[in-house]
């Protein structure tokens, strides 16, 4: 039970930390008011999703490498 606890926070912290990380791109997106600006707010969202996706990768391997174990 308390590794089952312990799986279920990493993902809703996981989950949050990326929900987070995506409502500044999300939002500029939205709100460009010219080709420019939604160019740009475009690439940063790209750029967002990509970085999310190294880090969420790496954070799962971690995870899975140093969280507990049976004996």
């Amino acid at each position: 039970m308390n590794r089952n606890k312990r799986g279920m926070e990493f993902w809703m912290l996981l989950g949050a930390g990326n929900l987070l990380a995506l409502i500044y791109p999300i939002h500029r997106l939205i709100h460009a008011s010219s080709v420019d600006e939604d160019l740009f707010a475009t690439c940063i969202l790209v750029g967002s999703l990509f970085l999310l996706l190294v880090l969420d990768a790496v954070s799962i391997v971690v995870a899975g490498t140093v969280g507990p174990r049976k004996h």
